[in-house]
């Protein structure tokens, strides 16, 4: 609760000899509830003091520790850019767009991400601005640049002569080098498809010459044809005659009539049960009634 934060520093910043509470908001971009909230967050940490005089004017001013706190953050702003100024940085082209999602990002302490994110600021690598209480974080042009451009957001694409493995397998021989290897690979394949060829087929290739090797006499094997004829013929002859149209009309009637039964049937099987179970003990009531009178 008590560490520095970038918008407490922000806030430090903005404070001059006119500041008060009732005309700061327009400083920050926020409501007046809201930095009113803001300022008494920065005076319970120790940065500022809020004096209040007759009129209702409550004027606003930095203690020394607030003072120390701007002195330190002027000495790191002239510093040289560091790793983790880089890193800033970098999470900011990959994404993050404020300081909390740089610290649950970097993993660093609050303090240390305001001096830096200062630093990245006052040296033109970074932008911000502060609306409704919240910071935005932006890039400039330089800390772009910086970055290396689109490649923070992705590794580059290797080009061919860079990856000759990549073209070797898209089968582009490698320059002024003989194309030996394409060979040996065909050679293999071929050698692996005839055994294949072999295991897969050779049985059916050595059946095949009885179709169509001729007979002594020069006559072809005409046996196997007379007998598919005649087993042609056979189904042909097994198939029923041509019913006609009150055949079909009454077969199509008896389906239906089948189907609707089945139907009813799995549908309503218990009441069909319970009925027949009823009309038994009804039949049996008359038969033994019949029986008495008798």
């Amino acid at each position: 609760m008590n560490e520095l934060t970038f918008l407490d520093l922000v806030i430090l910043k903005k404070i001059d000899a006119n500041s008060s509470v009732e005309n700061f908001g327009s400083q920050i971009n926020t409501s007046f509830f809201e930095t009113a909230n803001l300022l008494g967050t920065v005076k319970i940490k120790g940065y500022a003091n809020i004096e209040t005089s007759i009129g209702g004017i409550s004027k606003v001013t930095i203690t020394d520790a607030g003072m120390g706190i701007l002195a330190l953050a002027e000495k790191k702003a002239a510093e040289p850019v560091e790793p983790l100024d880089t890193a800033l940085l970098h999470a900011l082209a990959g994404g993050a767009k404020d300081p909390e999602a740089l610290q649950s990002q970097l993993n660093i302490r609050s303090g240390d991400l305001a001096y830096h994110i200062n630093k990245m600021a006052v040296q033109s690598f970074m932008d911000y601005d502060v609306r409704s209480s919240k910071v935005n974080l932006m890039l400039t042009e330089q800390g772009f640049n910086s970055t290396g451009g689109v490649k923070v957001q992705g590794m580059p694409v290797p080009t061919a002569a860079a990856d000759p493995l990549s073209a070797k397998q898209k089968g582009a021989p490698s320059s002024g080098a003989p194309d030996d290897s394409r060979g040996a690979q065909t050679e293999e394949k071929k050698e692996k498809e005839d055994i294949f060829h072999i295991l897969r087929g050779g049985d059916r290739e050595e059946k095949k010459p009885e179709h169509h090797v001729p007979k002594e006499d020069g006559s072809h094997a005409h046996g196997h044809v007379h007998e598919g004829h005649e087993h042609a013929q056979k189904k042909h002859d097994e198939q029923p005659a041509p019913k006609s149209p009150e055949e079909a009309k009454k077969q199509e009637h008896t389906r239906r009539m089948l189907s609707k039964a089945r139907y009813y049937l799995a549908e309503y099987w218990a009441w069909v049960i319970l009925i027949l179970i009823a009309a038994a003990v009804f039949a049996g009531a008359v038969y033994s009634m019949i029986s008495r009178m008798a």
